[in-house]
């Protein structure tokens, strides 16, 4: 099944706690170029396994199609590019502001932000870890040999 461009759109939205169909923070274009910005990252974290995009707009789709972990992996991916956009717009406004009415502080977004990609990175480093173990198991299940622990190991002898 070809998996298109635009299929990862509502997963990063939900990522983004973007969910509200009434009022969208992200635009499709946005997202959509996170998820190519998002592919780009993670093409140069994971080189055992590479993808491109062919085509343009909705029936954009990738080659070759990835799998269930590799697509939760470009939507994380693309997920941190959205958030560095949104430290930087942030960074921009970071003020406190005070009036008759009261005191407004958007100085934490950038601080609470940087929390969220730290988030984040935290996934995608489980994923990748989990993905380099499976495949090391692998290998080694094709090469014959068996995983054993060290616990079998130290028995074995009494």
């Amino acid at each position: 099944m070809t998996v298109y461009g635009i299929d990862l759109m509502p997963d990063l939205a939900r990522e983004m706690g973007d969910t509200d169909t009434s009022n969208l923070y992200y635009s499709s274009d946005q997202l959509f170029s996170a998820i190519n910005d998002g592919l780009n990252d993670f093409n140069l974290q994971v080189p055992d396994q590479q993808y491109i995009i062919i085509g343009s707009g909705n029936t954009a789709y990738f080659s070759p199609e990835p799998s269930i972990n590799d697509k939760r992996l470009i939507t994380l991916f693309s997920a941190i590019s959205l958030t560095r956009g949104d430290i930087q717009k942030s960074s921009r406004s970071a003020i406190i502001h005070a009036n008759a009415a009261g005191r407004t502080d958007l100085s934490k977004i950038p601080e609470m932000l940087s929390k969220q990609l730290d988030r984040l990175q935290s996934k995608i480093d489980d994923f990748l870890r989990h993905r380099s173990r499976v495949l090391v198991e692998e290998e080694l299940d094709e090469a014959g040999v068996e995983l054993r622990s060290d616990y079998i190991n130290e028995t074995e002898g009494i």
